[in-house]
């Protein structure tokens, strides 16, 4: 066993333990220091493994802190805006990693229907600026969930990315639902796990890949 490996992959996880037992006991005054912890450790991680030599954790790097000015922002109700900016400019990054090829527009028969529906539930919900960003928003999480489901599912990074796609966008469904139409039984536990699991996937997928194009390359 590759110590090397193993042993920052466990204090991410630990870490994302950790911080999610803050949140769950203290929801409404969590610091930016415990909802950040986790994807600070993401970002080590993954400069640890890759060294940022490759384009694709370059953007992966740059989404994780993106997603860091994301989490900052969330944590105050009056900076939702700027969240949700920060958060579509990580996906931005995402979409441009996971590339356009192969285009495998199928998982879009799924996407496209979800997010209508989600659209259609928030819309009545949200006050006018609100009307004009969530849908840019939800379009650009659909779009990077796309694109991760599109990748070669026959590696680890593919797999990675699409399962930390999905969860992203699981995560992102269920905080407007709660925020927006009605209270979600343990919606913090949720959000936040489906949350830290979908950064984790994302980052591991650009190890992997770092991975995989050593072995070519040797």
């Amino acid at each position: 066993m590759n110590l090397s490996k193993v042993l920052p992959a466990v204090c991410v996880l630990t870490g994302d333990m950790v911080s999610i037992s803050y949140v769950l006991q203290s929801a409404q005054h969590q610091s930016i220091l415990k909802k950040c912890f986790p994807v600070v450790l993401c970002c080590l991680y993954l400069l640890f493994r890759t060294r940022g030599k490759d384009r694709y954790s370059q953007l992966i790097l740059l989404g994780l802190i993106f997603s860091l000015g994301g989490d900052a922002c969330l944590i105050y109700p009056n900076l939702f805006i700027p969240g949700m900016a920060l958060f579509a400019a990580a996906h931005v990054c995402y979409i441009l990693a996971f590339g356009w090829h192969p285009l495998n527009c199928t998982s879009l028969l799924f996407i496209l229907p979800l997010e209508g529906i989600i659209c259609a539930i928030l819309l009545p919900n949200l006050d006018d600026k609100q009307k004009i960003f969530v849908p840019i928003y939800m379009m650009l999480l659909g779009t990077m969930v796309w694109r991760a489901l599109s990748r070669k599912y026959d590696s680890a990074s593919g797999r990675y990315s699409a399962i930390g796609g999905v969860s992203f966008m699981v995560s992102d469904c269920v905080i407007g639902l709660d925020m927006f139409v009605q209270h979600v039984s343990w919606s913090s536990l949720f959000i936040m796990t489906s949350y830290y699991i979908a950064q984790i996937l994302i980052t591991l997928s650009a190890t992997e890949l770092q991975a995989i194009n050593t072995k070519k390359s040797s």
